[in-house]
This record gives structure tokens, sequence and C-alpha cells, in this order.
């Protein structure tokens, strides 16, 4: 005969799971995202041999991804070289983007203006916007709307209500 199990000693057991399950989701993503920007510091480093600017025209990222698997393509290479130049220090990014995954990195470098960038990417990790949240903003031009606006409060709350569902 099985013994009766006390429902909260059971939703205990599936609450420690399920922890565990996000500290491992957690710790996967800093670890990739330090890896990514780890490389792309390396080929800023490599580009740059030592000048504070690179040369135009260098093939690096091209022949890089010819000699790594698919999941450097230069396409990739290209993203990881702009999460480093984006933010070089990395102390800021651990600080900065730790709830961030590869994924918010990725949208944010669509954003061209710098300042709207950071803002963006400051207000995501303070805010723990998802990824679609995120994509939402930047395409409705959430930044420069809530610059230009009189009512603030009514632009913030517009985006949370249609962000709500994300």
């Amino acid at each position: 005969m099985k013994p009766v199990l006390e429902r909260t000693f059971i939703d205990d057991i599936k609450r420690l799971i399920e922890d565990a399950r996000l500290n491992t989701y957690a710790a996967i993503n800093a670890v990739m995202l330090e890896t990514y920007w780890n490389i792309g510091k390396r080929i800023v480093e490599q580009e740059q041999q030592g000048k504070s600017r690179a040369e135009y025209g260098t093939q690096l990222l091209k022949v890089l991804s010819g000699e790594l698997s698919a999941a450097f393509a230069a396409r990739n290479l290209w993203y990881y070289r702009q999460f480093y130049t984006l933010l070089p220090d990395w102390q800021k990014v651990n600080t900065r983007v730790q709830n961030l995954t590869w994924s918010h990195i990725r949208t944010l470098l669509r954003v061209t203006d710098d300042a709207a960038r950071i803002w963006y990417l400051n207000e995501a990790a303070q805010e723990m916007w998802s990824v679609r949240t995120l994509d939402r903003n930047i395409s409705s031009q959430y930044y420069h709307r809530l610059l230009q606006s009189p009512k603030k409060e009514k632009v913030v709350s517009e985006m949370k209500s249609l962000t709500a569902a994300y």
C-alpha cells in the first residue's frame, strides 16, 4: 500500500524542481552571454591589433566563421562583436544585463540610436521585459515617444496595457 503524502510536501518538491530548472536556465544564459561577449572582445582586439580603430574591409569574420561550426556563422560573430562594442566593460554587462537573454541582446542590437539602445537595455533589465515586450517597445519607438510626450504617464500606461499579454 502506498503511503499518503501531504499536499504541501508534494508542492514543496515540485517547487524545488522548478526552482532548480529556472536556476539552470539562468546559469546557462549567464555563461552564454559571457562567452559571446568574450568572443566579441577577441574579435575587436584582433581587428584593431592595438590601434584605436580597425582597418576597413578585413575578412576576419568570414574567415573565422569558416573555421568554426555553423553556430558561429559570420552573422553570429558580427552580433558577438556588436555586443562587445555596445558594452565593452564586463563588470557593467554582468550587473546590467544578468537577467536578460541573448535574444534580448540581439533585439537591442537593432537599435541604431546609442542613447535609445542603452535606455532600452536598462528598462528591459529593470522592468523584466520579455523579448516580445522589448521588441514591441522598440518597434513602436517607445523611447522617442516617451521623450516627446508632455504626458509621460499616458505613454507608459499605454505601453503596459499593450504588452500585458506578453
